[in-house]
Protein backbone atom coordinates (compact mmCIF):
# COMPACT_ATOMS: atom_id res chain seq x y z
CA UNK A 1 0.00 0.00 0.00
CA UNK A 2 1.32 3.45 -0.90
CA UNK A 3 1.65 6.30 1.57
CA UNK A 4 2.67 9.92 1.09
CA UNK A 5 5.46 11.78 2.91
CA UNK A 6 6.08 15.54 2.93
CA UNK A 7 9.73 16.54 2.56
CA UNK A 8 11.35 19.98 2.84
CA UNK A 9 12.96 20.73 -0.55
CA UNK A 10 15.85 22.85 0.82
CA UNK A 11 17.01 20.56 3.62
CA UNK A 12 15.71 17.20 2.41
CA UNK A 13 14.27 16.39 5.84
CA UNK A 14 10.94 14.74 6.36
CA UNK A 15 8.38 17.29 7.57
CA UNK A 16 5.36 15.11 8.16
CA UNK A 17 4.81 11.41 8.83
CA UNK A 18 3.03 9.16 6.37
CA UNK A 19 -0.29 10.43 5.04
CA UNK A 20 -2.95 8.14 3.59
CA UNK A 21 -4.53 10.17 0.80
CA UNK A 22 -3.31 12.56 -1.86
CA UNK A 23 -6.05 15.02 -0.91
CA UNK A 24 -4.81 15.17 2.68
CA UNK A 25 -1.20 15.44 1.46
CA UNK A 26 -2.07 18.46 -0.69
CA UNK A 27 -3.79 20.19 2.25
CA UNK A 28 -0.81 19.50 4.52
CA UNK A 29 1.62 20.69 1.83
CA UNK A 30 -0.19 24.01 1.54
CA UNK A 31 -0.28 24.42 5.33
CA UNK A 32 3.44 23.69 5.78
CA UNK A 33 4.46 25.94 2.87
CA UNK A 34 2.61 28.90 4.39
CA UNK A 35 4.03 28.14 7.87
CA UNK A 36 7.63 27.47 6.84
CA UNK A 37 7.83 29.83 3.89
CA UNK A 38 9.65 27.11 1.92
CA UNK A 39 8.71 24.54 -0.72
CA UNK A 40 7.54 21.15 0.47
CA UNK A 41 7.32 18.20 -1.90
CA UNK A 42 5.07 15.16 -1.71
CA UNK A 43 6.76 11.78 -2.10
CA UNK A 44 4.95 8.50 -2.64
CA UNK A 45 6.40 5.61 -0.63
CA UNK A 46 5.56 1.93 -1.01
CA UNK A 47 5.83 -0.47 1.91
CA UNK A 48 6.79 -4.06 1.24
Amino acid sequence: MAKFILTDVETGTQVRHRIRSMRQALRQQEWYETRLGRRVKIEKVFRS
